[in-house]
């Protein structure tokens, strides 16, 4: 089962198609924004501090954590997914917020907490994927890829699609050698041994 994700903050700049999802799960705002999206919401979730009436009593199912807690309303999000027998989600979020809040939501989307999760982000205008083992990815010739390891060394990755292929190389986190990689094809494979991958690219290019 797939789930999509809608987090608080700004609206995203929603210039995709939303993928298909049987769960549309949201975090406090993103109640409004799925109104806005055309989306049902099953579960509304958070301390509600910045949603509308209108947005809790639309929702199925409604879940309100206090303002005082100890984990984000994404994580609260992603641990109902994950109880709810989804097996991938798609995290639907804005970078033009607060820049902790974006960064905040990158990272915790990454963390092995959720590795029985496929997890991929539109974040507005980019698309963002976790990738743990293998991924196939779409795009444009000359299109630009970025690649970070994430929560420490990422072992044995491989390339297949792009202009600098990577062949079985380790990429620590901090390290900027797979910054600004391209496409020269519309489908490129990334395949990891051991570790967490990020890739993020234009929405464009998506």
């Amino acid at each position: 089962m797939h789930a999509l994700i809608i987090t608080g903050g700004p609206l995203p700049s929603c210039k995709f198609l939303l993928p298909e999802a049987q769960l549309v799960i949201v975090a406090d705002s993103g109640g409004d924004h799925a109104e806005e999206l055309g989306l049902e919401v099953d579960l509304i979730i958070g301390d509600f501090d910045s949603c509308s009436e209108e947005a809790i009593e639309r929702a199925k199912e409604v879940r309100k954590f206090p303002v005082d807690k100890d984990v984000t309303d994404l994580e609260l999000a992603l641990a109902a997914a994950i109880e709810k027998n989804c097996s991938s989600v798609t995290i639907i979020t804005s970078s033009r917020g607060r820049f902790d809040h974006t960064f905040g939501n990158i990272v915790v989307a990454s963390s092995n907490r959720w590795s029985e999760l496929e997890i991929d982000l539109f974040v507005d205008e980019s698309y963002t994927k976790v990738i743990r083992d293998k991924a196939k990815l779409t795009g444009n010739p000359s299109d630009t890829l970025t690649l970070l390891a994430m929560g420490g060394t990422a072992f044995g990755i491989t390339s297949n699609g792009l202009k600098w292929e990577l062949d079985g190389i380790d990429l620590s986190a901090g390290s900027g050698l797979g910054i600004s990689n391209e496409f020269i094809a519309h489908e490129v494979e990334i395949s990891v041994d051991e570790g967490t991958l990020l890739s993020i690219q234009s929405f464009d290019s998506y």
